[in-house]
């Protein structure tokens, strides 16, 4: 294995550039594409999850072709609504990481402080990803095949009551402790008989729904490269392939991709190049999506089954009049009520080098974009029938008809700089300046007509003109900038370096329109100080120092916030015959809105000992100031609030990266070579400015707490008693009783009421950690990576914390629910669904679920087969491997996942277990 001092020298991609390792004085993580492609997941994003400190990646959803996949970078910045998501961009162009094939890329760089994002401006406050794909190597012609199929399923399901006996009890308790006593509406001793004495009788089941909807999903994926050249010409070119069967019924996705990478020198001077990516895919799902699919099973009774029982084959609706359920999920995946997407990418780009000499060259390209989407809906009633009777319950009207909807965006990008670069001693010196312009168009139209004669021709004309209707607008922007950069080294021991960018948008007002982005950094090599060289420190390869300030800002906010826009209020008439089409002002302007700016102080070290063994370490400090976001005006106004500039946010935080690598010369193990790494960070935020208070549901916006703080009732227990209830402060004036949860006074007034709500911490990680380890042996190769989260709370409650929501079976830990003969300290008394008393559903910290975990995110064993044997058959190298992903997770969180739990709910699509097989083979 190469040494870590020898590492110091690989270059790093930054911004409209390339520096090497030892020389950059800014915080920059690189990561390789070999290690990104360890993981053979479908979703390009996730596959940078642990591989750098600082940067935090969420996967939201196993859903095909709908991950959600966030990365933030150095914690939340902003609580505009703007995004906190970092730039992208794709050989120096913003792009969508998911729309890169991984297998394309060489190399991606993560610029986290202002000093190596500030060159990007006006689109740099959350951080800057930069992807780097894949050039064609001057030789002969290489063919390279990367295939992989696996096999996924849930990491964790829900445990509900399925026992039809102990269902029917549990909900005529949860029904009578909340009042409803209505005889009728209650299962009878004869009806809980039937099927406490008919185990085995179809017209009694105990259906647990959650296997009807999820299966073991297949997974495949294929990649072809051609890549190779000559001194004049060289080429990379890959065709993509991904077939994604989900493990939710009804959610699939395909994916067809091809890149071509080609650059030629016209002679010693001139060189230009072209990227061209083009991508297909293929989304399927249902109507209303995956969680409605996902509460709809969930909400349905163990009491019968998904058709009736009579073998008709008829969809069922229940079995009892007075049940309660949402509608049959496996209707609405067989009689094929989707939701499908179709979308195409064009991204082409064009490029030309000039080098006057040496020192100086001029570099330009021009990029297109083109993004294509199409949207698909269709609903028709579904007739549902009694279980037991087969007489038809309902004909649900889930709003039929066809929906289709098209929309595009239009991206076009040009930049242009001019560079020099010049040694003269033991001075470097690079000086760089380019200008860009960036536009978008997007566009968006949509059309739906309801009554169809015949369901199965499914086009928009074949409907009824009764019920049409049509939608559509067009929006668009422009971003102009100026750049430069000025970088000095004496000796590779002092390095300085300057950027600023001059940033004009068209969504600020034309006397607000331009923002200055300006950083400054500077590196200290104390390693090659003459005085610390005659020490002859053996074991002191590299010890740099470095510091940073700068400014990066924000435009994202609202296309036209500083116009007074007219919009559509409706249809009036002025002489009671005649229509006439109003429009009105309904949101005030605001001509003075500026940049959001980010400003951002980073000092950090870089440390290599004995050669092999590797230490980074950055503090920082991040300020978001003039933030973007809406007024807090008072409602007699009459308009809705203004944009504007208000409020500031501290993030600070911390990260440490140790590696170790090293090999084995002698003995059994010669050869072994090992490779070890753990990325630590930790990050708090804080409200500096905000104003008035924002309480909303279960959090809370204020001053000199972390954006979106927790804000609700402290439980100290249950009550057991009557006498503890009586001798208790008062509870908002409920009828409290034995087996509801008590709650803290804490402002000490002797009454339970919304002064007792408090915040509490938890909203920010304390620490985010991974671990990565590669060992590699005589063809044999493992790599583990381990990513977890520690000190994280979320809020979870509806669907799966709180029995009987639309009739849904209660989650098995509900069996242990206080009653008078099990007087339990951890679950209240059971109520029923939505209509259970506040005394249980305000929120409160019983729905305060921890989500610390650690998970074996990834594990891969491979073998690659000696060459003396596979080049016979005309194979240069064959690799097989065996990948498992997200395999073990030890973690507290109740629910499914404690990675995707800050959505709030349990029914999120639930993330995958992986296990897959691939072979690598190249010619």
């Amino acid at each position: 294995m190469e040494p870590l001092d020898s590492k110091l020298n690989e270059v790093v991609v930054v911004g409209y550039g390339a520096q090497k390792k030892v020389d950059l004085t800014g915080a920059v993580s690189s990561i390789s594409g070999d290690d990104m492609i360890k993981r053979p997941v479908v979703n390009t994003t996730t596959m940078l999850e642990g591989l750098a400190p600082g940067v935090a990646v969420v996967q939201g959803s196993g859903e095909p072709g709908n991950e959600n996949a966030s990365v933030l970078i150095r914690g939340v910045g902003t609580f505009s609504g703007v995004g906190t998501g970092p730039l992208v961009l794709v050989d120096d162009v913003p792009g969508n990481l998911n729309d890169v094939n991984p297998l394309d890329i060489e190399n991606i760089s993560v610029l986290k402080d202002a000093s190596s994002a500030a060159i990007y401006g006006s689109r740099a406050a959350n951080g800057v990803i930069l992807v780097t794909t894949k050039k064609g190597k001057a030789g002969k012609l290489k063919v390279e095949y990367d295939g992989n199929v696996g096999f996924d399923t849930y990491t964790k399901m829900f445990q509900v009551v399925t026992n039809s006996v102990q269902y029917m009890n549990m909900y005529n308790t949860a029904r009578i402790n909340s009042g409803l006593t209505d005889t009728t509406q209650l299962y009878t001793p004869t009806e809980i008989n039937a099927y406490a004495t008919h185990p085995n009788d179809p017209m009694y089941p105990n259906t647990n729904w959650l296997p009807y909807l999820f299966r073991t999903g297949v997974t495949q994926t294929h990649n072809l490269t051609f890549s190779g050249g000559n001194d004049r010409t060289t080429y990379n070119i890959n065709f993509g392939y991904v077939d994604e069967n989900g493990i939710m019924r009804g959610f699939d996705y395909q994916k067809y991709n091809f890149r071509a990478n080609l650059q030629s020198k016209v002679n010693d001077h001139i060189t230009f190049g072209t990227n061209i990516l083009l991508k297909s895919g293929i989304t399927d799902a249902t109507e209303n999506g995956s969680e409605d699919m996902f509460l709809s099973t969930l909400s349905q009774a163990p009491t019968y089954g998904p058709y009736t029982s009579d073998g008709s084959g008829h969809y069922a609706y229940k079995t009892y009049p007075f049940e309660y359920n949402n509608k049959n999920p496996i209707a609405v995946l067989n009689d094929g009520l989707y939701h499908d997407t179709k979308d195409y990418e064009a991204d082409v780009q064009g490029w030309l080098n000039v080098s006057f000499n040496k020192d100086f060259s001029w570099y330009t390209k021009a990029a297109f974009n083109g993004e294509f989407d199409t949207y698909k809906t269709w609903v028709q009633d579904l007739p549902e029938y009694y279980y037991n009777t087969d007489q038809l319950g309902t004909n649900l009207d889930l709003g039929q008809g066809l929906t289709e909807q098209d929309e595009h965006t239009i991206y076009s990008n040009v930049y242009s700089y001019l560079k020099y670069n010049h040694s003269f001693g033991s001075h470097t010196i690079l000086a760089q300046a380019g200008w860009s312009i960036e536009q978008n168009e997007y566009q968006y139209l949509q059309a739906y007509r309801q009554n169809y004669v015949d369901p199965n021709l499914q086009e928009i004309n074949a409907g009824s003109t009764d019920h049409i209707t049509n939608q559509g607008t067009s929006n668009n922007w422009a971003l102009e900038s100026w750049f430069g950069r000025v970088d000095y080294n004496y000796k590779e021991r002092y390095l300085i370096e300057s950027n600023i960018r001059f940033d004009g948008s068209s969504k600020f007002a034309p006397s607000n329109k331009w923002g200055t982005f300006p950083s400054a950094s500077a590196g200290w090599r104390v390693t090659e100080e003459p005085f610390v060289k005659a020490l002859n420190l053996s074991w002191l390869d590299n010890l740099k120092f470095r510091g940073s300030w700068g400014q990066v800002g924000n435009q994202n906010t609202n296309l036209y916030p500083y116009q007074a826009l007219l919009n559509f209020t409706g249809n009036y008439s002025f002489d009671n015959q005649n229509l006439t089409t109003g429009v009105a002002q309904t949101q005030l302007n605001n001509p003075q809105l500026q940049w959001e700016t980010t400003t951002m102080t980073d000092i950090g070290a870089d440390i290599t000992l004995v050669k092999n063994f590797g230490v980074t370490f950055d503090w920082y400090n991040r300020v978001t100031s003039n933030i973007l976001r809406q007024s807090q005006i008072t409602a007699v106004v009459g308009l809705q609030a203004p944009i504007v500039n208000d409020g500031t946010v501290d993030n600070k935080g911390i990260e440490l990266g140790l590696t170790y690598g090293n090999s084995v010369k002698s003995g059994a193990f010669n050869g072994l070579s090992y490779h070890f790494g753990l990325n630590l960070d930790h990050n708090t935020n804080k409200l500096v400015k905000y104003g008035a208070p924002d309480i909303y549901s279960y959090t809370i916006n204020e001053q000199g707490y972390p954006i979106g703080s927790f804000y609700m009732l402290k439980v100290a227990g249950i009550f057991q008693n009557a006498a503890e209830v009586s001798s208790s402060p008062k509870q908002y004036g409920d009828n409290t009783q034995p087996g509801d949860l008590k709650y803290v006074d804490a402002n000490g007034d002797g009454k339970i009421d919304d002064n007792d709500k408090v915040i509490i911490p938890g909203v920010v990680p304390k620490l985010n950690y991974s671990f990565t380890a590669n060992v590699n042996w005589k063809g044999f190769d493992l790599s583990v990576l381990m990513q977890g989260v520690y000190g994280v709370k979320y809020f979870v409650n509806n669907w799966g914390t709180i029995p009987f929501v639309q009739g849904a079976p209660p989650t098995t830990n509900w069996l242990n629910a206080w009653s008078p003969t099990n007087p339990s300290t951890t679950m209240p008394r059971l109520y029923w669904g939505f209509n259970a008393p506040q005394s249980l559903t305000r929120p409160s910290t019983f729905f305060l679920q921890d989500g610390s975990y650690l998970r074996v995110k990834n594990l891969v064993f491979g073998y690659t087969i000696p060459s003396s044997v596979t080049k016979h058959i005309g194979i240069d190298r064959l690799r097989v491997y065996f990948s498992g992903d997200n395999l073990f997770t030890f973690t507290k969180y109740p629910g499914l996942d404690p990675e995707r739990a800050a959505s709030g709910d349990f029914l999120t699509y639930p993330q995958n277990k992986i296990y897959s097989f691939g072979v690598n083979v190249s010619f």
